[in-house]
């Protein structure tokens, strides 16, 4: 039988598996707590079945758990265990968790033993699995109801109810997967790879580090060298505001269906352009170094552009003689005269892009470069050329807060190269006449360069949230936000 202090600590960890992070100052503890009772549940099965010790004594490690939880039609219940393993007597903390669909009713604590029979399995097993299945059973009180098992090739399950009643038939899905939080696996509290940030809360040698995912290729090696590394996936939403001066030249138009030709004659004299945009990004850690990743989302644009047209240069390309005895009526109206027009559109469409970050960290102080190619579809306003290119480096600080996280703050550059060709169509009323104009002109961001200030709050391992401002020198300035869920 579990000792009583031990048995309510397994019960409120197994109730909090998996919903939250253990803060840092109390893991150590938890750790002492579920190995200690990690000792007593292998002492309860082996008493409940002979000849379990001389299994347990041959196999590669085995696992122990206690979960805990209701079940009413649909229920599940978690819990924290340990692998140990018999060659190394190293220690991995995973979480346990069942889901049951079916008929159940009642609720309580039932505890795990997992014999892992070969190297292979033992593997399978640390790197994280989920096994499928159909099960009945009945069961009420104490550790002497009834022991249930089932078996799979190189793996064993052991099962006892321990507190509550129950009574399942159900379908349902046992599910391990290496807890974070206890276990020193190489996963970063930060959003950058960095060695030696964290200060506290490492586990003992008897814990090898072991990398538990599929990406970013190399990571195993990386962390022997006492690297830390994010969770390989990331999900998330970027919100953003730009406002840039651009410049405009090679200005061609076509008048009333005309062929487009050179405008000499028309000059510009401002042009600001405002562009908000929502975009869903989707990353993967594809390096231990390297971040690769896709946006894509809606954008809202504003143009007020000013430009000045000599009458003169126009009466001459519309090849208007305004020297004859009778005048047509456009003579009066552009002769001699120079025009300020402002235009304001607001065209709407989608941005998509593909980028990269090159990142890396050393005792809390980091650099990171991201980097961006993106394109733009304005529905009737057609723009070509090359893609957007942004480049940001930027160098920042990690700072510790205990249990709400780690806070970064950074600063840098931007580097923006626009050019596009923008074609469209724009009308302007003249007298009693509508003139037609068909517009192809090159645009460029007036400034490259500019400055950023920004940071990144890791609230955990998983969930962070970004602002930052980019200006204060030329004549563009950005605000962007962030979310981000890393998994």
């Amino acid at each position: 039988m579990l000792k009583g202090k031990n048995l309510l600590a397994l019960t409120l960890l197994a109730l909090a598996a998996g919903c939250s992070s253990i803060p840092v100052n109390q893991r150590a503890v938890t750790r002492e707590q579920i190995a200690t009772a990690s000792d007593e549940l292998k002492a309860l099965f082996v008493a409940e079945m002979p000849g379990l010790e001389q299994d347990l004594a041959a196999a590669a490690g085995y696992f122990t758990a206690r979960i805990s939880g209701g079940k009413v039609v649909v229920g599940g219940a978690n819990g924290i265990g340990v692998l140990v393993d018999n060659t190394t007597r190293s220690r991995t903390f995973m979480n346990a968790s069942r889901v049951d669909l079916g008929v159940a009713l009642g609720g309580g604590t039932d505890a795990i033993l997992v014999v892992l029979e070969t190297r292979e399995a033992f593997e399978q097993f640390r790197h994280g699995m989920r096994r499928f299945g159909f099960g009945a059973k009945a069961g009420i009180g104490e550790a002497g109801a009834r022991t249930h098992s089932f078996t799979e090739e190189g793996y064993k399950f052991l099962i006892i109810p321990e507190t509550g009643a129950a009574i399942t038939a159900t379908a349902g899905m046992l599910s391990f997967s290496v807890n974070e939080d206890l276990t020193d696996s190489g996963v970063s509290d930060v959003s950058v790879p960095s060695t030696g940030f964290r200060t506290v809360d490492k586990q003992k040698e008897d814990a090898p580090r072991v990398w538990n995912h599929a990406l970013p290729f190399l990571a195993q090696k990386v962390v022997d060298k006492g690297y830390d590394l994010p969770l390989p996936y990331g999900a998330g939403l970027i919100f953003s505001i730009n406002d840039q001066e651009q410049s405009i030249s090679q200005l061609e138009v076509g008048i009333n269906g005309r062929d487009k030709v050179p405008f000499e004659f028309v000059s510009f004299d401002k042009a600001l352009t405002k562009t908000d945009s929502v975009n869903a990004k989707l990353d993967a850690w594809l390096f231990p170094f390297l971040n690769v990743y896709a946006i894509y989302g809606p954008l809202e644009a504003d143009a007020d552009i000013e430009f000045v047209i000599d009458g003169n240069g126009m009466l001459e390309h519309l090849g208007i003689d305004c020297g004859g005895l009778i005048r047509p009526r456009l003579c009066d109206r552009l002769q001699d005269q120079d025009f300020l027009l402002p235009i304001h559109t607001d065209p709407s469409g989608t941005s998509w892009g593909v980028g990269g970050v090159l990142a890396g960290g050393w005792k809390g102080w980091f650099v990171t470069i991201p980097f961006n190619y993106s394109w733009v579809d304005l529905g009737d306003t057609i723009a070509e050329g090359d893609p957007i290119l942004t480049v940001t480096p930027r160098f920042g600080r990690n700072f510790v807060l205990g249990d709400m996280g780690n806070f970064a703050l950074f600063a840098g550059g931007n580097y923006l190269k626009s050019e596009l060709q923008i074609s469209g169509t724009y009308r302007i009323p003249v007298e009693d006449e509508e003139l037609t104009f068909d517009y192809t002109v090159q645009q460029k961001n007036k400034d490259a360069w500019n400055l950023v200030f920004g940071f990144n709050w890791d609230l955990n391992k998983q969930f962070s949230w970004n602002m930052e401002y980019d200006g204060f020198i030329g004549s563009r300035e950005a605000f962007i936000a962030s979310v981000t869920w890393r998994f």
